[in-house]
């Protein structure tokens, strides 16, 4: 079988493999004010927003924590970091076509990560959410459609791509 990779997208105006849910809340609106007020584009529009963006992030963040741990995952972090599965020219555009982190997926312990269909912050409250899912679950999918190009075509129209949450920094050092 092909490499599989978990893929960070990043926009250049930012610090790769950081979350900003990881701050004290008043460090994380100020950095969410400087941020917005200093950049446009697609990547801040949320922090101008950040009254509404932070409490839903840290509920969907509790929601997939609890998922996780629920599924026999081991987070070392309440606060993920996001990745995406092998690719998304949607969210590279989107990050303004900033640095890119790749790790392979058979690096990670299945402990150490979960996934869900589409943004895990979009998605929630909507009726095309489903819940996390463990890598075991990931594998039965693709094997399902032969492979991991075949699965990301077939979910891209309704999901975009497959979000990947890393509860174990240790994999980013």
């Amino acid at each position: 079988m092909q490499e599989i990779y978990i893929v960070n997208y990043c926009n250049p105006n930012c610090t790769p493999l950081k979350s900003i849910t990881r701050l004290p809340e008043i460090e994380a609106f100020l950095l969410a004010k400087k941020l917005s007020e200093q950049y446009k584009g697609e990547a801040f529009y949320r922090l101008a927003d950040f009254a509404n963006y932070y409490p839903r992030r840290i509920r969907t963040e509790k929601w997939l924590h609890d998922w996780f741990t629920k599924l026999g995952g081991e987070p070392e972090t309440e606060h993920p970091l996001y990745f995406v599965l092998q690719r998304s020219d949607y969210l590279y555009e989107w990050f303004d076509s900033g640095p890119i982190t790749r790790l392979p997926l058979s690096s990670i312990n299945v402990k150490h990560i979960s996934f869900t269909f589409g943004d895990s912050n979009s998605k929630m409250g909507k009726p095309e959410r489903k819940n996390p899912f463990l890598k075991n679950t990931l594998f039965e999918l693709i094997s399902h459609y032969g492979n991991i190009d075949t699965f990301l075509d077939s979910i891209k129209d309704q999901y975009k791509y497959i979000e990947a949450q890393l509860w174990n920094d240790s994999y980013c050092r």
